[in-house]
């Protein structure tokens, strides 16, 4: 099974919701070359990356120089390691040479969560690698969250415990075909609370989950909980046959503790029943540690068309790397398992 991030039926969704298209600020390109395709965006902000350049764009705009438009090819609005390349690698030095004559005309480009294969690629054809970390659950192969909890030192495993439970409220899971255009209006619905909340922006249309729920059910997560009657919140998921990505939740009442049963517990619960890999939770989120998720090395891949600025981001990056390692060893001395 193809990796949710790279179907094409994934992208047509993002692009038939109206999600990724121009009046967004973002403008599709894609290259093919025999059996190979790379899609790349032509931008006039950096949001929805995850992977952070504004410095960047400043240090250009107090220069006097446009940083936008810029390229930049990822799973829109994903922060998740997949692959940009898709196809044969013979493909992809003539892949990249499209890429780079479309290069000419902005600022930079811009590969965000590169696999190993493109960042070696990349970094030979003249690529600056950046560095940046997440928090993965690894399954180490439990049988289920009680043998989980069981490698966990016991006062983590209690506190764990006593944030499940949940007196009164129903939590389920639904997936493929118990999905339905209610379950996708009800995850819209949980998406604008959290965007009403932080005063976000909504880079998801109400189409997008439409389509989503019904275009690709088999690659679908809905975690939702429930007071009585009255549905409180949700969180949804993607998955395929190796991982797991956890990406939006909204709630319509404060409970305590139910963001982490959503958005991590349930997720950990699916991936041992499911025999996933890897549970990819999404960006940032220190508090993660403490349940189980390791911190784990991203790469990006980036180009800058001026020499002086490509020089001074390339010290920048240098820096910025020494700092990822550092703090990546340190939080993982704050692991729950047992020695």
């Amino acid at each position: 099974m193809t990796s949710i991030l790279t179907q094409p039926l994934f992208w047509k969704v993002l692009q038939d919701s109206g999600s990724t298209d121009h009046t967004r600020g973002m403008q599709l390109h894609t290259f093919t070359s025999g059996d190979a395709r790379l899609n790349t965006f032509s931008k006039t902000h950096s949001y929805g990356e995850y992977i952070f350049d504004w410095a960047w764009a400043q240090g250009f705009e107090r220069s006097g120089l446009p940083y936008y438009p810029k390229l930049t090819s990822m799973v829109p609005f994903t922060p998740a390691t997949a692959p940009h390349f898709w196809g044969s690698t013979q493909e992809w030095p003539r892949l990249l040479a499209q890429h780079d004559e479309l290069l000419k005309h902005h600022s930079s480009a811009h590969f965000l969560f590169t696999t190993p294969e493109e960042q070696r690629f990349l970094g030979e054809n003249g690529h600056l690698l950046r560095d940046s970390f997440q928090y993965h659950f690894i399954n180490e192969g439990d049988a289920d969250f009680t043998q989980f909890l069981a490698r966990l030192k016991a006062k983590k495993a209690k506190h764990i415990r006593r944030e499940r439970e949940f007196p009164g409220l129903t939590i389920e899971r639904l997936t493929r075909s118990q999905l339905t255009q209610d379950h996708a209006r009800e995850m819209h619905g949980f998406y604008r609370s959290t965007l009403e909340e932080k005063q976000a922006i909504a880079y998801l249309t109400p189409a997008f989950f439409e389509l989503l729920f019904t275009t690709l059910p088999e690659n679908v997560l809905y975690a939702r909980a429930r007071d009585g009657d009255r549905l409180i919140a949700g969180a949804l998921f993607y998955y395929d046959t190796q991982r797991l990505y956890g990406r939006y939740w909204g709630a319509h009442a404060h409970v305590p503790n139910l963001h982490f049963e959503l958005c991590y517990y349930q997720g950990i619960d699916f991936c041992l029943e499911k025999r996933l890999a890897v549970f990819e939770a999404g960006a940032q989120g220190e508090h993660k540690i403490q349940r189980g998720f390791r911190p784990v090395l991203t790469t990006s891949a980036h180009k800058i068309n001026h020499p002086g600025f490509a020089k001074a981001i390339e010290g920048f990056i240098a820096k910025e790397k020494e700092g990822v390692r550092e703090t990546m060893a340190e939080l993982s001395q704050l692991l729950p398992f047992r020695a």
